[in-house]
């Protein structure tokens, strides 16, 4: 099946508009969910690994904070993922340990690879996905899209051009039948080709509706996405 052209996939009329009245301050910087800290206190000690995770509820804006750091020092991307994985969790742990183990294993490895890929979130979305996501193979495993995707928005450090954002089935399913790009994926791990489409839709949308940030859609996305799985 050919790709959906980018041409026939569009936000509603009425979405339009609530975004462009949206404060990215409260929609986006103040995006607060509350996390199982000591979870994750328990689980990265365990593994001789630092507790780093900002507090038991941690906000975009606290985690934009660290992204500076993540592009020059290996542990510091390590601390980007930790409380990116924290956020994109909330009170669910899902494959948290197996994913907090797996790094564990080899941080060396992990955290200089995630150093690189923030660095990319910032020039190049689809070779920052691919370096994560090699040969169609999570290059660490257990850290798929859904979640990698996270790590990478959150390296843009917030700004607001940023072209690296979340990409998860919430966001796929809105996209898919909501907006009309009938050909990607709900479900599953999606091509950096996708990514990459993306990352241009997001563009095209943003200048075209004169809207003030790439995450406010994503963010609209996700939450259209959770009710239509409803």
């Amino acid at each position: 099946m050919a790709a959906t052209d980018l041409a026939d996939i569009h936000l509603p009329t009425d979405v339009v508009a609530e975004l462009q009245a949206t404060d990215p301050m409260q929609w986006i910087f103040k995006h607060e969910i509350s996390v199982n800290r000591r979870w994750w206190v328990d689980e990265l000690t365990k593994y001789g690994l630092a507790d780093t995770i900002l507090g038991d509820n941690i906000s975009r804006g606290d985690i934009f904070e660290l992204a500076q750091s993540a592009l020059e020092d290996p542990s510091a991307a390590l601390t980007l993922l930790w409380n990116s994985l924290a956020w994109g969790s909330g009170d669910s742990l899902r494959n948290n340990r197996a994913r907090i183990a797996s790094i564990a294993a080899d941080p060396d490895f992990a955290g200089t690879l995630l150093q690189e890929a923030a660095g990319l979130s910032r020039t190049d979305p689809r070779a920052a996905y691919d370096l994560l996501r090699p040969n169609s193979k999570t290059a660490i495993s257990d850290l798929g899209p859904a979640f990698f995707t996270k790590y990478l928005y959150f390296a843009g450090g917030g700004r607001a051009d940023h072209r690296s954002c979340i990409l998860d089935r919430n966001v796929a399913a809105s996209l898919n039948r909501t907006c009309g790009w009938a050909t990607l994926p709900i479900e599953g791990a999606w091509l950096a080709s996708a990514y990459e489409r993306y990352a241009l839709l997001l563009d095209r949308w943003a200048v075209e509706h004169r809207l003030p940030r790439h995450d406010v859609i994503e963010r609209w996305l996700f939450e259209d996405g959770k009710a239509i799985k409803q």
